[in-house]
């Protein structure tokens, strides 16, 4: 049975490599206004992070005035380590993003774990500006 179906996964498997699945990756034009969900403070961290990367958005305080709207979650977690007889804990930042449209539209999406060496809520925000600024044109 094997046998008979393996030309059959053989055509398929080749199909997929000369037509692969269209790009999720979407662009926002330069100079659109962006809500950032505030998130118990977080939207504060992903505004600074926006103009320290400079991001050629405007960032608007009110999501009927936004062409997208970011929407973030942010998650903490203390782990526990110990190496040669020395024990510690430190915390692991991880955050998910969302941009939609006005239409409602998924244009970007995004997560980011950031562990021992990072600055937390910092860190998470600058990820988020590097990468959004990669489909800003």
């Amino acid at each position: 049975m094997l046998r008979l179906m393996m030309p059959f996964v053989l055509a398929t498997v080749l199909m997929a490599a000369k037509h692969p699945p269209p790009s999720v990756a979407k662009t926002i034009p330069s100079g659109s206004k962006i809500f950032i969900d505030s998130n118990n403070g977080f939207g504060i961290f992903i505004e600074a992070a926006f103009q320290a990367k400079g991001l050629k958005v405007e960032m608007v305080s009110k999501a009927d005035d936004a062409d997208y709207v970011l929407d973030s979650s942010l998650f903490h977690d203390t782990e526990f380590t110990a190496v040669h007889g020395n024990a510690t804990t430190y915390r692991i930042s991880e955050a998910a993003f969302k941009l939609t449209s006005k239409s409602g539209d998924i244009v970007w999406a995004y997560a980011v774990t950031k562990g021992i060496l990072s600055r937390g809520k910092q860190s998470v925000a600058e990820a988020c500006a590097k990468h959004l600024n990669e489909i800003i044109k």
